[in-house]
């Protein structure tokens, strides 16, 4: 008599951050070749979406590009179970515009300025006479909430003229937009796009988006396994980008 098949292992969910999903994706499917566990990597719907699947117990793991939301990271604790992140690499985030734009560099204050509304044409940076389109993500988003707090601080907003949308909406968007402006992170921008190089005199430290893997309390042994491979990947990854 033939014995029963074992069932099948329960799949590990992962939600979250639009900026991580590809990269998940890749790690994911080298994981399943060498170890006996069905890894679903769900579409990026972003950091704030990852934290609350955690939080309705609808993902194993969240993927994330910043910090957990202030209501988010308070219900956690209200549990005992506060959000666990593993950092897998760190990623810079750059500011960009489309490969037509003569402008080739500014300062930090100059895309405050541009970004808070406070300059508004291009001409006044060095280009054409022509309105800046500023595109922004969801303030929900980890890489945008990185990219806010280190440009903008606690005392300024985005322009109310700046269209927010989601990454890759803004890059295609900026792809056919030759005035707009934009951000994100260096792994994930289109090569056809082109990085605005920072102007200041004085040296100046990279806005880095952080890219996280994230539990609710304690980790699962599989969850474990799966976190200790992506970071590993991960800093893999990072050292052959810094020698390319």
């Amino acid at each position: 008599m033939n014995n029963p098949p074992h069932p099948p292992s329960p799949a590990l969910q992962l939600t979250g951050s639009t900026t991580l999903l590809p990269r998940m994706q890749r790690i994911a499917e080298a994981y399943m070749e060498t170890h006996a566990v069905r890894v679903v990597v769900n579409g990026g719907c972003g950091t704030a979406r990852g934290y609350k699947a955690l939080l309705d117990g609808t993902t194993d793991i969240a993927m994330a590009s910043g910090t957990a939301p202030d209501d988010l990271a308070a219900a956690a604790g209200a549990r005992g179970l506060p959000f666990r992140a593993t950092v897998v690499r760190r990623d810079a985030i750059v500011p960009l515009v489309h490969a037509s734009n003569p402008v080739d560099a500014l300062t930090l204050l100059q895309l405050r300025n541009v970004f808070t509304g406070r300059i508004a044409d291009w001409a006044r940076l060095g280009g054409p006479r022509a309105p800046i389109e500023v595109l922004v993500g969801p303030p929900t988003g980890g890489v945008s909430t990185s990219w806010r707090q280190r440009l903008l601080g606690v005392a300024d907003t985005y322009t109310p003229l700046a269209r927010v949308l989601g990454t890759d909406d803004r890059l295609a968007r900026l792809a056919a937009r030759p005035f707009a402006i934009t951000y994100a992170p260096h792994m994930a921008f289109p090569r056809h796009l082109k990085v605005l190089r920072i102007a200041d005199t004085a040296p100046v430290d990279p806005v880095y988006a952080p890219l996280m893997l994230v539990t609710l309390g304690p980790w699962t042994l599989p969850a474990a396994r799966f976190i200790a491979y992506a970071a590993a990947a991960g800093q893999a990854g990072a050292a052959e980008a810094d020698r390319a």
